[in-house]
């Protein structure tokens, strides 16, 4: 069964790109992967092709650390047993003039080349150079349409960045209403941000607080000082957007 993920440009003075790219569910099901592109109404879109080859570096370097990072475990371990391997070898078998000395570093050098033909091995697999090339199909066939759903994100970003945090308190004269489609447009959009703040838990603060019914002005000006002024003002238009995404009223 197919797939659709989502990819976001939003413009501005730093044009930032969402991809699906780091995360592991894209890489999983690669060949079921179809891929949309979504901007802004207005100026059309001229930069595509610098877009795709952003996002073929992405993917590739999502995709290698995706592979790399499943059988890290492995490797370690396979790693650490050689090293014991080598160190008991060469203590017991192997007599030379210095002890241990000459054990540590051969048994770390057999261990590091044990860990590192494995990784060489893992990316030269059939299933790492597959889901590259099934992606960079899905790359290809991107065609990026105009979106609502962005129009509403820059419009509550610049908005955020002409009045601060205190943009957050301003509400729409006439309320947005999506449709299924912009809805899961949205929900994905959702998604990406919130990946994108993994990080700075003071995100997932401020939607705490509004869940609960409280914003204090001192918690938008926390958001304001660790994210920047660019990225509050994203944060905010984010807030803004789950209850659209999810259908809730305000």
């Amino acid at each position: 069964m197919t797939r659709t993920d989502f990819v976001f440009l939003l413009r501005g003075d730093s044009p930032i790109i969402l991809h699906p790219f780091d995360t592991g569910d894209v890489f999983e099901d690669a060949d079921q992967v179809a891929i949309q592109g979504r901007f802004g109404t207005g100026e059309s879109l001229r930069d595509a092709d610098s877009i795709r080859t952003e996002l073929y570096a992405r993917m590739e370097k999502g995709t290698r650390r995706h592979y790399l990072n499943k059988g890290y475990y492995l490797r370690l371990a396979a790693a650490a047993i050689t090293f014991i391997a080598a160190y008991l070898f060469l203590s017991i078998v192997v007599r030379d003039p210095v002890p241990i000395i000459d054990e540590l570093g051969l048994g770390v050098l057999a261990a590091a080349a044990v860990f590192f033909g494995s990784e060489r091995r893992a990316l030269s697999s059939q299933r790492h150079l597959g889901t590259v090339l099934s992606l960079r199909r899905a790359i290809d066939a991107v065609y990026f349409n105009e979106s609502r759903v962005v129009d509403l994100v820059e419009a509550w970003r610049d908005e955020a960045l002409a009045l601060g945090p205190a943009a957050f308190y301003k509400t729409d004269a006439a309320k947005p209403v999506l449709g299924e489609e912009e809805k899961a447009e949205a929900a994905a959009l959702c998604a990406l941000l919130a990946r994108r703040w993994k990080a700075a838990p003071v995100v997932a603060e401020l939607y705490d607080a509004v869940i609960d019914g409280r914003v204090p002005g001192a918690l938008l000006d926390k958001v304001a000082r660790r994210l920047g002024d660019a990225e509050c003002a994203l944060a905010l238009a984010y807030i803004r957007l789950i209850p659209l995404a999810v259908g809730v009223a305000d």
